[in-house]
C-alpha cells in the first residue's frame, strides 16, 4: 500500500495491483484479461477468489484466462475460442465448466458437430519415480534476501550475486528470462541465423522445437512486432537452441494460450529427453507444471523480501 506505481518493482507487482484497482470501480460488467499473468501460486489463488468474490446477482465478471486451474475455480461458464492466430476467432456458446473444459480439450464441439482441432489435447503424468536419475543427494542453494524466488535462475545464469558466499557451480547455462524485452530490428530469420545459425537448420530441431511452435509462420516477421505470446515462442526456441549443459526457463507459459502451453510443455520436456541435458524451470501454471516435472523445488517466503528452497520432492 506504501509504494507508488512507479516503484512496483516487478510484473508480478503490477499485475497484483492492477486486479484490486479494478475491482472496487463501480461498475456492471468487469473484464479482466489474463489476471493471473506473472502471478505466483498462492496469488493466483487469491486473485480466483477475489474473481468470485466480484460477482453477484447485478454484475457480470468477464475473465480471459489461459491457466485451466485457475479458469475451473473462478468460472460459472466457460466460452472457448478457437481459430487461426492473427486471421480470425470463433466464440462458442456458455456452457458449463465440466463440459467446456472437455470441449476444449476434445477439439470438438459437441452442440455443433464440429471438429475445430485434429488432435485431442492429453496430460501424461511420469508415475515412475525410477525414471529420475539421482546423481547426488545433496542440494545447497543461496539466500535470496530481498529477492523473487526468480532470482535462482538468475544467479545460476551468472547474472545475479548471491547474498551468500556461496560458489556457484561453473557450467555453461543458456537463459530464458521472465521479461522479454524485443530490442533486435531486423526479422525472426534473421535473428536465428545470428543467435543459433547451426541449430535454427538442423531437421531434428525443426521436428522437435521449431515446428510445434509454430516459427515457421513468424520467420519473416520483424522482432519488434510480435506480440507476447509470439515473443515467447521465438525466446524458448533461441534458449533451446544454444548449446549448453543447464537450461534454465522462466515461465514458460506467460502470455500463450492455453493449447501453445501444452505444446511448449511438450517442446522443452522432449528435448531436454533426447539432448541428455538438465533443466530448471520456473512455472506457476499447475497444469504445465504437473506435465513438466520430474522433480519438484518448492519456494516460500515473502515476495520481493526473501525466500527460501524446500526440500527436492
Amino acid at each position: 500500500m506504501d509504494y507508488s506505481k512507479d516503484k512496483l518493482s516487478s510484473f508480478l507487482e503490477v499485475n497484483y495491483s492492477a486486479l484490486p484497482m479494478c475491482c472496487i470501480q463501480k461498475a456492471e460488467v468487469y473484464m479482466l484479461d489474463e489476471p493471473s499473468s506473472y502471478l505466483d501460486v498462492k496469488q493466483r489463488l487469491r486473485a480466483a477468489s477475489l474473481i468470485r468474490d466480484m460477482i453477484s446477482s447485478t454484475t457480470y465478471v468477464i475473465v480471459v484466462e489461459h491457466d485451466l486451474a485457475v479458469l475451473d475455480y473462478s468460472s460459472d461458464f466457460i466460452c472457448c475460442l478457437y481459430g487461426v492466430p492473427g486471421v480470425y476467432g470463433v466464440v462458442t456458446l456458455p456452457s458449463g465448466v465440466r463440459e467446456g473444459f472437455n470441449m476444449f480439450l476434445d477439439g470438438f464441439i459437441r452442440t455443433e458437430n464440429m471438429r475445430f482441432r485434429e488432435d485431442k489435447l492429453s496430460f501424461k503424468v511420469s508415475e515412475q519415480i525410477d525414471e529420475v536419475v539421482k546423481r547426488t543427494g545433496n542440494f545447497k542453494y543461496p539466500s535470496m534476501t530481498k529477492t523473487l524466488y526468480h532470482s535462482n535462475s538468475t544467479m545460476l545464469a551468472g547474472f545475479l550475486k548471491p547474498d551468500e558466499e556461496v560458489e556457484m557451480p561453473a557450467t555453461t547455462v543458456s537463459y530464458k528470462p521472465q521479461k522479454i524485452s524485443p530490442k533486435y530490428e531486423s526479422i525472426v530469420r534473421h535473428m536465428l541465423h545470428e543467435k543459433i545459425p547451426n541449430m535454427y537448420t538442423y531437421p531434428h530441431f525443426k521436428s522437435d522445437v521449431m515446428n510445434p511452435l509454430m516459427i515457421d509462420q513468424l520467420m519473416d516477421r520483424k522482432v519488434q512486432t510480435l506480440s507476447g505470446g509470439e515473443l515467447q515462442r521465438v525466446a524458448l526456441v533461441l534458449c533451446l537452441g544454444k548449446t549448453a549443459s543447464v537450461y534454465l526457463v522462466d515461465e514458460p507459459s506467460t502470455y500463450l494460450v492455453s493449447e501453445q502451453r501444452l505444446h511448449a510443455a511438450k517442446v522443452i520436456k522432449r528435448f531436454i529427453m533426447h539432448a541428455k541435458k538438465t533443466a530448471f524451470v520456473v512455472e506457476h501454471d499447475f497444469i504445465m507444471a504437473t506435465y513438466l516435472a520430474d522433480r519438484v523445488i518448492v519456494f516460500d517466503g515473502e515476495p520481493s523480501v526473501e525466500a527460501t528452497a524446500r526440500r527436492l520432492l
